[in-house]
């Protein structure tokens, strides 16, 4: 299975989603100071979606994040990462629906 699993990773390596991905990923991280904003705001991201925050605590976070996504969609190398990102995660999802829709029908077969 290891061997069927780095293959695939081979696979989706070589799609058009990752290499804009990687070379959108590359303009950000030529610069310290972008890299550092766009991390904290996926880190602060991802922090919410996992934290316990009440509704109003939540309600504040979200509003301050949605600010900090605006003025980050100021700066287009931002932009084209994020956009990248969405074709990216798009693919994949659609790569694990396919995947789960062949198990399925294999799962429901008659043998």
């Amino acid at each position: 299975m290891n061997n069927k699993t780095k293959e695939l990773v081979e696979f989706i390596c070589t799609t058009d989603e990752f290499v804009k991905l990687k070379k959108t990923k590359k303009n950000i991280d030529k610069n310290k100071n972008l890299k550092k904003q766009v991390e904290d705001f996926k880190n602060r991201q991802l922090k919410m979606q996992n934290s316990k925050l009440s509704k109003k605590q939540l309600n504040s976070e979200m509003m301050r994040l949605n600010n900090d996504f605006k003025a980050l969609q100021e700066i287009p190398q931002v932009t084209e990462f994020f956009q990248s990102t969405k074709e990216f995660n798009s693919m994949m999802f659609n790569l694990f629906k396919e995947i789960n829709l062949l198990l399925d029908s294999r799962l429901n077969q008659k043998n």
